[in-house]
């Protein structure tokens, strides 16, 4: 599991009860409304696949899954890697990259490299990856849609519970009180008041969770998602940038130590000095 989303969403979650169980000493009922809940959230996610294709719809635990599960792969990680293959063809020539194919986890890098080991034209492999990138991409697009627009609902559903809340409680207090069974006592009278009250403060809650509840939705849950999944998108993306200038290298014949000097202009200066200084730890040994 991604330890940033755990850690992140647990402190946010435990300031928000630490609030409501100091707030209302432990009675954690009164933060509860069904209709507030299946309003908000049964209509957010209901309007965000009316906006979306069937195909994303599908596919929004696989983007759920990336949030949480996703598995980082560092750009000096993958530089190294290449590094590697630019060896091997080097010493052996590109057809010796055959069995570094079916090792590779990696499905755009080993389809770069199957390219190569092919003897596709340059051109040719470069136009045949980017368009494998703008792929990625658009799924991507999606992902983030989906989280986007039940974020975007959520707080717009807030009101109309908002709404719908107010409506009852103004139709509750027009509503005269119930005096049945009164008698000469009034004792009623009394009776009816505390219903009349019980039925607004009712409505009232409806109105306030509904709020809450589509504030907590969009503010916790799918804003957190949508920045997650947008900074894996560009972080995916940066990657498969570097994967292709590696294989048009390696596919041009350059010496591993260019090929390196290109992929490392990819980094900072902190991290390019960092695995130069790491490769020469290497080395000594």
């Amino acid at each position: 599991m991604d330890i940033a989303t755990l850690i992140g969403f647990l402190v946010a979650v435990g300031g928000i009860l630490f609030a409501m169980y100091h707030g209302t000493h432990g009675q954690f009922g009164v933060f509860y409304s069904t209709e507030g809940f299946v309003l908000v959230m049964g209509g957010a996610i209901g309007l965000a696949i009316m906006s979306m294709p069937w195909h994303a719809t599908k596919s929004l635990p696989k983007y759920l899954a990336k949030c949480l599960f996703h598995k980082d792969v560092e750009p000096k990680h993958l530089i190294t890697q290449i590094v590697g293959f630019a060896e091997v063809a080097r010493r052996d020539g590109v057809l010796a990259l055959e069995n570094s194919v079916k090792t590779t986890d990696d499905p755009f890098l080993r389809k770069g490299l199957q390219l190569a080991i092919d003897g596709a034209d340059p051109a040719v492999i470069e136009q045949v990856l980017n368009i494998e990138l703008s792929s990625i991409e658009e799924r991507h697009h999606h992902g983030k849609k989906m989280f986007e627009l039940m974020g975007k609902y959520g707080p717009a559903l807030g009101l109309t519970a908002t709404l719908v809340g107010q409506v009852v409680m103004f139709k509750n207090m027009a509503s005269p009180s119930d005096h049945g069974g009164g008698g000469e006592h009034g004792g009623g009278h009394g009776g009816g008041g505390g219903n009349q009250a019980a039925s607004i403060a009712a409505a009232l809650q409806i109105a306030l969770l509904g709020t809450l509840y589509g504030t907590i939705w969009a503010n916790v849950i799918c804003g957190p998602l949508f920045d997650k999944l947008s900074v894996r998108s560009k972080e995916e993306l940066f990657n498969k940038q570097i994967i292709i200038q590696g294989i048009l290298s390696i596919q041009a014949g350059d010496n591993p130590r260019i090929v390196e000097s290109k992929l490392l202009s990819f980094l900072s200066s902190k991290e390019r000095e960092h695995m130069q200084t790491a490769a020469g730890t290497e080395t000594k040994k």
